[in-house]
């Protein structure tokens, strides 16, 4: 069974084999490929079984071959096409070979969009059919059947004539896991500004710093009158004076015209109670009540602070 790979002239190419390819077979398939790469390329073979074994670096290879070495009966699991997907080079190629079933699924055997679906979740694009072989002779299908005993996939002789082979290729993507760059956003266009009108209300070091600017002496902004001594008598403030003409303080008169007419003398008045607790005790008394640290009395009853307790605490 012939089937066509392309250029792989001058290209690192893995083929890969496995338990159910006879020895004479994989001799025949690397010397063919030897004719295609010719003597600038590199063909290097591994089994599937040992692929990760070998433990390749990322984007070793060029083309990647699967499955080319009859008889076709390797099913291609999601770990092994993730590994030929890491070890391929960015755009790298991958052709493969697989028997597949019509629909569904037969003893291990996908369908033909189940095997894409498979492809691409595994990191692979570009994912296409390149041919599709459903007249198998009696002997290839016999020898697919051995081969994937040989792999443990067991296909009964009811079911051997509803599988087929299908060629499929994938590409990596241009760029390696783990790839970054930089995503380019639209600007947003803001306000104009006049870079005249914005310099107006620019002043720099350099123009303070300037000799040929001329500043106004802040001591020309006082008048005679200004610098001179204020009279005391101007000071006091009036509180009002009354029709008869008599000077009398205000109610709450903080001027201290109200001790001025008094001659001197203070009139303290009775303490009492703002909140009508004061009686009840401490536990009822405000933070400032004159009452504070004496036991509670009856309501009504006459109490007398003295004079101590009358001065703030100094």
């Amino acid at each position: 069974m012939e089937f066509g790979i392309g250029n792989i002239s001058d290209k690192v190419v893995l083929l890969v084999w496995n338990n159910g390819n006879s020895p004479s077979c994989v001799q025949d398939t690397v010397a063919k490929l030897k004719e295609h790469i010719g003597e600038g390329g590199r063909l290097l073979l591994e089994h599937v079984e040992r692929l990760q074994l070998a433990d390749y670096e990322e984007g070793t290879f060029d083309v990647v071959l699967s499955g080319l070495v009859s008889p076709i009966c390797l099913s291609h699991h999601v770990d092994l096409l993730a590994e030929f997907a890491r070890i391929l080079k960015p755009s790298g190629l991958l052709i493969m070979r697989e028997p597949v079933v019509e629909h569904g699924t037969i003893a291990g055997l996908r369908s033909n969009k189940k095997l894409s679906s498979v492809l691409k979740l595994s990191g692979l694009v570009n994912v296409t059919v390149n041919s599709h072989h459903t007249s198998l002779t009696d002997d290839e299908r016999s020898s697919i059947k051995n081969g994937l005993k040989v792999n443990n996939v067991f296909i009964e002789d009811s079911a051997a004539s509803h599988f087929s082979v299908i060629e499929i290729q994938a590409n990596k993507p241009s760029y390696e896991v783990g790839a970054s760059t930089t995503l380019s956003f639209a600007k947003t266009v803001g306000p104009t500004v006049n870079k005249d009108s914005a310099a107006i209300w620019t002043l720099s070091a350099n123009d303070v710093l300037d000799e040929d600017i001329e500043t106004v002496d802040p001591d020309s902004l006082l008048s005679e009158e200004d610098l001179s001594r204020p009279d005391p008598a101007s000071l006091q403030w009036d509180c009002g004076v009354s029709k008869s003409g008599k000077r009398r303080a205000c109610k709450n008169c903080t001027c201290g015209l109200a001790e001025e007419l008094a001659g001197g003398a203070t009139t303290n008045k009775p303490a009492s109670s703002a909140c009508g607790s004061c009686y009840l005790g401490d536990a009822f008394r405000c933070a400032s009540c004159p009452y504070l640290g004496m036991p509670a009395f009856k309501p009504g009853e006459q109490i007398k602070l003295s004079e101590r307790q009358l001065k703030a605490d100094q």
